[in-house]
């Protein structure tokens, strides 16, 4: 609780400082639909007055702020030779208000290949923090540490004036995901300079969507970039200095080299295989690698790597039949970085789509009914920012191969626990509070009876 206490005192002043505290952790008992009302009715008032829990919303918490204890904890982590990963990555949330502020149609992301379908919703974008296992440096746990609503901005009209159709394009251009993620990157920088870590380097990890020229050549300093790219990149060779000096500007790109698609499928250059972590799995993969390479959209003056994954196979049933993933194109901003450890960062990446769906399943994300900002912004990140602190504080707990003991039912089959769930540290949580009794913060009382043969348990709430 004491990151959630310094969370508080940074994200709000004292006159709200009881109210956030108590809204975060009641997202973490709320068993139910977390709408305000429904966080009121987890801390045991849904008969007293409701105005200053919507009032928290609406301009006293700060956004940025509220993780910055999330960020000194993961630091104190991570050694001081390693690098902070850093997964990026925007999600949709579903809305169904046609007045919802920031709220828009989007491409639905879940809909099938053959046909676009179309969604009504609010878009995130995240950035979540790997934390490596100390005793398994190849694994690791994402953890949010940067949250921010992208608005669909309104089109404008048909008799718009070119004033305005100007100033709708510089204002289109700021509000894209990756103009978000140079922000939000500028501002970890930022705070990693403030805080005594100036020389801590950043690596950032994302998908296709994200490697283009607004991101990779606006990119923070000491930061390295590691995406996913198309299969049919506009590769040039580095340009070799010339023995003697010329006359005119000095050339940028070299001869045109091998497409990564091209690359792939040469059979006169050979597969390095390598051993990463995949989850709680070591797996062998086949990559290729063109060492250095300029393309235009990462900058007139920056080399980037090229990896080639070949198509890992798989089963979704133990019974069933051998399946293929497709190829993966990475490109890096850093020529010297290790294989190894490149690929082991962009496997790392999948955590933060785990973060996402336990945000929304597990902590309700998005279900809080607000439509005016900024509180369709705040209500999300206060819930994140819970599941954030949960998290930190399960690894400083019960770090990565233990986890919370509970009594499960007699019918629940027994697994064999190979990392730390989120469910199970809701579960201990709430076991904790009913053991206490009390929180002197919470106004929430537990008891438990029990009759003579132990077949029932009643539990109740004394307000």
């Amino acid at each position: 609780m004491a990151i959630m206490s310094e969370q508080v005192q940074h994200a709000t002043g004292k006159r709200y400082q009881s109210e956030l505290l108590q809204h975060m952790f009641a997202h973490i008992l709320c068993n139910h639909r977390h709408t305000i009302t429904g966080l009121l009715e987890t801390l045991g008032r849904e008969q007293q007055d409701w105005s200053k829990a919507y009032r928290l919303y609406q301009k006293y918490v700060d956004e940025t702020k509220i993780f910055n204890p999330i960020i000194d904890g993961i630091l104190k982590l991570i050694p001081n030779d390693t690098p902070l990963v850093i997964a990026v990555d925007d999600s949709h949330i579903r809305k169904t208000g046609m007045h919802v502020d920031g709220a828009g149609w989007y491409k639905d992301p879940l809909g099938p290949p053959f046909h676009v379908n179309l969604t009504y919703a609010q878009k995130f974008i995240q950035l979540s923090a790997a934390v490596p296992d100390p005793n398994d440096p190849k694994r690791s746990r994402m953890i949010p540490i940067a949250v921010a609503l992208i608005p669909k901005l309104p089109k404008p009209s048909e008799n718009a004036s070119p004033e305005e159709l100007k100033r709708y394009a510089q204002i289109k251009e700021k509000n894209t995901p990756c103009a978000y993620a140079c922000r939000m990157l500028q501002n970890i920088r930022e705070y990693l300079d403030l805080t005594g870590y100036k020389k801590k380097d950043m690596c950032v990890c994302g998908d296709g969507h994200y490697s283009t020229s607004t991101l990779i050549p606006n990119l923070p300093p000491r930061t390295v970039y590691i995406g996913r790219t198309r299969s049919d990149m506009n590769l040039h060779a580095v340009p070799s200095t010339p023995e003697s000096p010329s006359v005119g500007r000095p050339k940028s790109y070299g001869e045109k080299l091998q497409t990564p698609e091209e690359l792939r499928k040469d059979k006169s250059i050979p597969w390095n295989n390598l051993n990463i972590r995949n989850g709680n799995e070591t797996i062998s993969i086949r990559y290729k690698e063109m060492e250095e390479a300029k393309w235009q959209p990462a900058g007139e003056k920056t080399v980037v790597k090229i990896v080639i994954i070949a198509p890992l196979r798989y089963k979704k049933r133990k019974n069933g039949q051998w399946r293929y993933t497709k190829p993966a194109y990475l490109i890096c901003t850093d020529t010297e970085l290790p294989i190894q450890k490149l690929i082991q960062a962009y496997f790392w990446r999948w955590g933060i789509e785990v973060n996402f769906r336990e945000e929304k399943q597990l902590f309700g994300t998005g279900e809080a009914q607000i439509r005016n900002a900024p509180g369709v912004s705040t209500a999300p990140i206060v819930s994140i920012a819970a599941y954030a602190t949960l998290l930190l504080a399960g690894i400083k707990t019960y770090g990565f191969n233990s986890s919370p003991q509970y009594s499960p039912p007699k019918w629940y089959k027994q697994k064999q626990k190979s990392h730390l769930f989120t469910s199970d540290l809701i579960k201990q949580v709430r076991k904790e509070l009913m053991l206490k009794g009390s929180y002197n913060f919470l106004p929430l009382y537990i008891n438990q009876k029990m009759n003579m043969n132990g077949e029932k348990l009643f539990f109740w709430q004394v307000s």
